[in-house]
Order: C-alpha cells, then sequence, then structure tokens
C-alpha cells in the first residue's frame, strides 16, 4: 500500500511539475524573443563617437532628412556667394575640430519622447545640451531645427 501511494505522489508531482514548465514557458515565449531597436540615446551616443573620430560622412548619416536638406540648401547659398571659384557640399559645412582636449559627455539620457519625436540631453563638463531627434523609418535621428 505504501508502494502504491509512493507511486501516486510521483506521478502527481510530474503532472504538476509539468504544468509549472507549460506555464513558465508560455510566461516566456512573448518576452524574451522580442528584438528591441536602439532608443534615441543610442544615436546621440554614435554621434558623440563619430564626432570624435572626425567622421563627417558617418554624422551625416545620423541627420534626419529635414536637416540634411536644410545644409544642403545652406551649401547652395554658399557656393552663390562666393561665386564659382569654391563650390560648397553640405558636407563641407558639418565642422568637427579636434576633439582630444575635450573631455567626453559625463551623462546622455532621454529627456522626452512624444510619438516620433525626442528631446536627450548631453552632460559634461562644458555643461548641458539639449539635442533634438525624430525617428525616420524606425531610426533615430538628429533633427536640427
Amino acid at each position: 500500500m505504501a508502494l502504491a501511494l509512493t507511486s501516486r505522489r510521483r506521478a502527481i508531482a510530474a503532472a504538476a511539475s509539468a504544468v509549472a514548465a507549460m506555464a513558465l514557458a508560455a510566461a516566456v515565449v512573448g518576452r524574451g524573443c522580442t528584438v528591441r531597436s536602439p532608443g534615441p540615446d543610442a544615436t546621440v551616443r554614435s554621434l558623440v563617437t563619430a564626432a570624435r573620430a572626425g567622421d563627417r560622412k558617418a554624422v551625416w548619416q545620423m541627420l534626419s532628412p529635414d536637416t540634411q536638406r536644410r545644409l544642403e540648401g545652406q551649401a547652395k547659398e554658399a557656393t552663390e556667394l562666393v561665386g564659382s571659384s569654391t563650390r560648397y557640399a553640405a558636407l563641407d559645412l558639418i565642422s568637427i575640430g579636434s576633439s582630444d582636449d575635450v573631455p567626453p559627455p559625463t551623462e546622455i539620457r532621454v529627456v522626452s519622447i512624444t510619438g516620433d519625436d525626442a528631446v536627450v540631453e548631453v552632460a559634461g563638463p562644458a555643461g548641458r545640451a539639449q539635442l533634438p531627434l525624430r525617428r525616420v523609418n524606425g531610426r533615430w535621428r538628429i533633427h536640427l531645427p
């Protein structure tokens, strides 16, 4: 009789373990498989890295299409102002100086996200600044007004 009772307990314990494992698996399935896209703060970190490296092309790619169009228009106006001797491209308007003596930001944090617009604050020894960003095709871009 004791043997039968032990077998029954083992069967119940095994069934309970199987049910608990299935419940845990069902709860975890939807959570562990989602891939989150980087937030606006990741774009600002990439911008800082590209600027510190002097990579104007990388900086250009992080700008919103509206900002790129504005720079292209300003480059065209600059070319018209100086005459045909010098032709400016939008990339020429991105000025990145040597940042060897400038310490990197100590804090980069998202201040707000409203729909496809965000504001990220960059803080360092020189002070604080806020950068506006806009989500374009699912990716955050620097959006300079």
